[in-house]
């Protein structure tokens, strides 16, 4: 913590003490704070607090907090250090051209991190880089189990399974060859369940491309609401068509 004196209380201070002390140099010794520093104070370097109060303890000043204007943070001096930066790039008009430099050099270093993660640890990166999309994802439904979901029927689809104590995991990490996948409910490691409100044939041809991966490990099942069959017709063989579809066949994923 710094502190700023009011107007001329940091020269009579030094000056004071200085008069008491016989020199600068003796009493630089006499409160242990460098002789160069006291000369920067004296021409009205900023100092900071915990040095203040040594030079007032040294002349008995009774009421410190009456000479302070205010207190600065620890880093003021590079916080001011950095605006006068910018200011100084601005006239020259090297600003733009600097930080276009450093948003490219940012830019390398973040896509090499990337390739090596995926390449290296690329379980930890895809969990990792899943952790921060869901940060922002928008989940608001809470299930019975307690846990947040997207939409309305993913709720539905996780009240089910947790009404028929059916063991589920939301959105687990799972993967197949090179691929990586969040489905929607993964139960026993062998059954996986996407729900999905989407109107619009784009979102079926992403899930069947999806669903070619899933099902060299997993029996897959699709649930859409009702009214949404003829967006999802190519999905026939995995397609569930509503939650009362859905139930009876969810009491079937409970181990006999």
């Amino acid at each position: 913590m710094f502190v700023q004196l009011k107007k001329g209380e940091q020269q009579v201070l030094l000056k004071n003490a200085i008069i008491k002390a016989g020199s600068q140099r003796k009493l630089a010794k006499l409160v242990n704070i460098p002789h160069q520093s006291i000369e920067r104070y004296i021409k009205g370097k900023i100092m900071p607090e915990i040095r203040f109060y040594k030079l007032a303890k040294f002349i008995k000043i009774k009421d410190k907090e009456n000479l302070i204007e205010k207190r600065l943070n620890n880093n003021w001096g590079q916080v001011k250090g950095g605006k006068l930066c910018v200011i100084s790039k601005k006239k020259k008009g090297t600003f733009n051209r600097d930080m276009k430099i450093l948003q490219d050099i940012q830019s390398i270093k973040l896509k090499k991190w990337h390739r090596e993660m995926k390449l290296n640890s690329p379980e930890s990166y895809y969990q990792m880089q899943y952790s921060r999309f869901k940060k922002i994802g928008g989940y608001k439904f809470l299930t019975l189990k307690g846990e947040k979901v997207r939409n309305k029927l993913e709720k539905d689809i996780a009240d089910i399974l947790f009404k028929y104590k059916i063991p589920y995991q939301y959105e687990a990490l799972v993967h197949i060859g090179d691929k990586f996948f969040f489905p929607d409910f993964l139960i026993d490691n062998r059954i996986i369940v996407e729900c999905t409100m989407w109107r619009g044939i784009e979102k079926a041809y992403k899930l069947k491309e999806k669903i070619e991966y899933l099902e060299n490990k997993y029996k897959v099942f699709v649930v859409i609401p009702k009214a949404l069959n003829r967006y999802y017709r190519l999905l026939d063989n995995n397609l569930i068509q509503g939650l009362d579809k859905f139930a009876p066949i969810a009491q079937t994923f409970l181990k006999k």
